[in-house]
């Protein structure tokens, strides 16, 4: 039998999901689908708006078979990062045929192009974009300026659209990696992404999240199943922020402690301890904000303070996959998975034992993750979750 895999947030599942699965499967005739997904924090640099076990368990009883988490080091990184992570995870794991991505364009033929471009540069793309990061530009806005002199402004524009952005990073990594895996990408439809508008069906999940917030929970056209949770928002971080970002400004300026952490550059530290504290989520943001800083770098950088994750690699980004969600007469796959997976599953926590250093850091942050989460949610609600450790797999 055939597999699609997808690289997903589900943040929350809703029907814009339901349609990229149901689409994945039917572009690539698979009969089996699973997925590896971001954990209690996600690539925008917030908290999951539901915790990992509850999206996953949504989204096997949506149509997926397996659900795995991405280590939260690399469900927090760059979309670069993130993107090969993901894309390694699931050539790891040995059962994928096909990887399904949701773009604003669906011509694969284009992605591979402007991917072919980013993985092999060219000595005048190299040339273009460091001279359009001297000039002060972040990183994505120098390299879409050095695509254009590259290959035209066109393909730049593509590149522009955040599910394209991710749709290229897994092409590159596919080719990184010299995966046999073959790409098939699904167009949106209904809403754009972070869109504030929606049609009667489909809503961007920004707009999902954001009417959660509202306290409107009107969201039932939108979702494949009401989620009967408490949301957990950004400034439901904004306690615990404070006092990280009081410990870093009370630290010596020479302590590595935090030039190591992930994303971190000089000029952000020297900002983050000239931070006005205490301060709301928003108001931090705002004093950190410039021309070469984005929104979505300063959250993810605040997170990884806050989990205190450090810029760690090993030869293998994932060296384990650990099981969230499993639809119970899928079985076999996880029976084929075992068989074929040159990684660890981790079935059980609590039995699970590193095999190396690396494999022990990253770990001991996914254990921080939940915790925090966890606390951060038994704050809000004074409900207590189970730890990672004590955490089960979720069987549809």
């Amino acid at each position: 039998m055939k597999t699609v895999a997808i690289v997903a947030e589900y943040n929350p599942f809703h029907n814009g999901h339901k349609y990229h699965l149901e689409v994945s499967k039917r572009l690539s005739g698979a009969e089996c689908a699973m997925a590896v997904m971001s954990g209690n924090f996600v690539q925008r640099g917030e908290p999951a708006v539901f915790n990992k076990l509850v999206r996953a368990e949504t989204a096997v009883r949506s149509g997926l078979d397996l659900v795995f988490e991405l280590p939260v080091r690399f469900s927090t990184a760059s979309a670069q990062d993130f993107a090969y992570a993901a894309v390694e995870m699931i050539n790891s794991l040995g059962i994928a045929d096909y990887i399904s991505f949701g773009a604003e364009t669906e011509d694969i033929e284009t992605l591979k192009k402007i991917s072919g471009c980013l993985t092999n540069e060219t000595a005048s793309f190299k040339s273009a974009l460091n001279d359009y990061l001297k000039a002060g530009n972040s990183f994505p806005k120098a390299r879409s300026l050095a695509l254009a002199q590259e290959l035209g402004e066109d393909y730049a524009t593509i590149m522009s659209t955040p599910n394209n952005i991710l749709a290229i990073e897994y092409l590159s990594a596919l080719t990184k990696l010299d995966s046999n895996i073959k790409p098939t990408a699904v167009k949106r439809i209904g809403a754009e992404h972070d869109s504030t508008a929606a049609d009667d069906k489909y809503a961007s999940g920004k707009l999902i999240r954001d009417s959660l917030k509202s306290g409107d929970t009107n969201i039932s056209s939108f979702v494949t199943e009401t989620i009967n949770e408490r949301p957990i928002f950004s400034s439901d971080i904004q306690s615990i922020l404070n006092i990280e970002l009081m410990k870093l400004q009370r630290s010596v300026d020479t302590s590595s402690e935090y030039s190591n952490i992930l994303d971190i550059t000089p000029d952000i530290l020297s900002k983050l301890r000239n931070l006005s504290l205490p301060a709301s989520y928003e108001d931090i943001i705002s004093s950190l904000k410039s021309r070469e800083l984005t929104r979505s770098r300063i959250c993810r950088v605040l997170i990884h303070i806050l989990l205190g994750i450090k810029n760690i690699k090993d030869t293998r980004l994932c060296p384990y996959a650990t099981l969230l969600a499993l639809k119970k007469d899928s079985s076999h796959l996880l029976r084929s998975i075992s068989e074929k997976s040159d990684i660890t599953i981790i079935n059980k926590r609590s039995s699970y034992k590193p095999d190396s250093d690396y494999a022990s850091a990253l770990y001991i942050y996914d254990r921080l993750a939940t915790d925090i989460y966890n606390l951060i949610f038994y704050s809000k609600t004074n409900i207590n979750k189970p730890n990672e450790l004590s955490s089960n797999i979720v069987i549809v």
